[in-house]
């Protein structure tokens, strides 16, 4: 499965499906602006799973927005 890749105020958000059985899970990770690559990529915590991938992929991106205006809030 390959990575789908979005963005969301400015900042890169990576999410990875894989299959687990009959259901499906997702690696979140993402990096603030200015930043790219493994090396500045924050895990989101996310353990949730999905009955498809796009639901997995979903669900994996609100978690990421959540933890975005997490780390933005002023």
């Amino acid at each position: 499965m390959r990575p789908l890749e979005t963005e969301y105020k400015e900042w890169t958000i990576r999410i990875t499906t894989r299959s687990t059985g009959r259901a499906w899970s997702a690696l979140v990770e993402v990096w603030p602006p200015g930043k790219s690559g493994d090396a500045n990529a924050q895990l989101v915590p996310y353990n949730a799973t999905s009955q498809g991938e796009k639901a997995a992929q979903e669900s994996g991106r609100i978690a990421a927005v959540r933890f975005i205006d997490r780390q933005t809030k002023s």
